[in-house]
């Protein structure tokens, strides 16, 4: 399952910020990047009205209809709290199928800004079919639907079919033209995903003629981290993440502080930091990461007040219950019991996580009287059996310190 994941972080991750060589002028550039700083700040709504008046300036460009269709859909990532680290690190976690629709509307815009730029694209082709910056574009388009198809629809095949077409079209270019440097990433992720693939997805990859290579995956990346004019911070990005998945977290750690430092604004490269200290075992600067974070959504720093504090004070307690922190757990544990706005899902596992924490404080008259809450609250998940089995011994009681 871990090289399912390689696969699927890859198609998360493909084109957000990217421009054919002959479109640069510098009016573009300059708002352009404007746009790229917007999103990785997760200013959504900025990055959109930048992008949507590059549309009107440049109507021929085929960039700012893909790059609204990137907003689009990072916006409803981020509705979904589904733009975090252990998320793409949960084995399978973008294989399982979600209950949640997308707005009609807004996944009907997705699909028209992508049909905008790929139809501008074919009539440069038309005129030229070796302009570069129509082929890479058209490449983008593919790896923006491949990215749509795994994390929004749950369909692994149709995003491997869009990541194949990208990669073809980026590898071709780079073959006439090794120096187009923002086509390293999505020829890397594919290289890394085709190597990293299960055995009942290789298949398909073999099938049409598609070997990867881990190591050459993994240098291409870099290459595009430090030579790409328009994708560096996404191919760090990917390095990030893809560094985690192969136990490298002192990398990892690195790249998530350097993005941070460039995008202060951005809760989520914050919240990288303290998972990747857990995972590093340094439980104490995890501990305080993460506290950090919830201070700075408390005090509505912007944009941490976009966490859903709701949802997250229970993962916080569970976290925190973890690294052995009861008392921080039963903070964020009855916060989170407390605050009208949490979903009742969270809610219960709540409690039951307070009566957890309270009988790793020792308070077991007060961790007994939250597991019989539990027990009158609707099940969710193991929560009934939990709370029997902790009713009848203590949570904890084997527990290390």
């Amino acid at each position: 399952m871990k090289k399912l994941i390689s696969f699927l972080c890859v198609l998360l991750s493909i084109e957000l910020t990217a421009l054919g060589q002959n479109l640069r002028t510098p009016e573009f550039m300059t708002r352009a990047r404007d746009g790229f700083d917007q999103i990785y700040n997760l200013d959504y709504e900025e990055a959109a009205q930048t992008f949507r008046d590059l549309r009107e300036q440049f109507p021929g460009h085929p960039a700012p209809p893909l790059y609204l269709a990137i907003v689009t859909w990072l916006r409803e990532l981020m509705l979904r709290q589904e733009l975090d680290l252990r998320t793409f690190a949960a084995p399978g976690y973008f294989s399982k199928p979600t209950t949640r629709k997308m707005d009609r509307e807004l996944r009907q815009s997705f699909f028209d800004w992508v049909g905008e730029s790929r139809q501008i694209c074919e009539a440069m082709l038309e005129k030229d079919p070796t302009n570069k910056d129509a082929r890479y574009f058209l490449g983008s388009s593919h790896g923006i639907l491949g990215s749509f198809a795994v994390t929004i629809d749950r369909n692994l095949r149709q995003a491997l079919g869009h990541g194949r077409k990208a990669y073809k079209f980026h590898r071709d270019l780079l073959e006439q033209d090794s120096s187009f440097f923002d086509a390293y990433m999505t020829v890397g992720l594919y290289e890394y995903i085709v190597d990293n693939l299960p055995w009942y997805l290789k298949w398909l990859a073999i099938i049409v003629g598609y070997r990867g290579s881990e190591k050459r995956g993994l240098q291409y990346l870099q290459t595009a981290a430090e030579k790409a004019p328009f994708v560096s911070d996404d191919s760090r990005t990917l390095l990030m993440v893809l560094n985690v998945h192969e136990g490298h977290n002192a990398a990892a750690l690195e790249d998530a502080r350097w993005l941070h430092r460039k995008y202060p604004k951005n809760f989520i490269l914050h919240l990288n930091q303290a998972q990747i200290l857990e995972r590093l075992g340094r439980k104490t600067a995890a501990v305080d990461e993460y506290q950090e974070v919830i201070r700075k959504a408390e005090a509505e720093i912007p944009n941490y007040q976009k966490l859903l504090l709701a949802t997250f004070r229970y993962q916080a307690g569970e976290t925190f219950l973890e690294l052995n922190r009861a008392d921080l757990a039963i903070e964020q544990f009855e916060e989170s019991i407390n605050a009208t706005a949490t979903p009742q899902d969270e809610r219960v596992l709540s409690v039951l996580g307070l009566a957890k924490a309270l009988d790793l404080s020792g308070r077991r008259a007060e961790a007994l009287l939250h597991y019989q809450e539990v027990l009158k609250m609707a099940a969710v998940g193991n929560s009934h059996r939990e709370a029997r089995r902790y009713l009848k011994k203590p949570y904890g009681s084997g527990k290390k310190s």
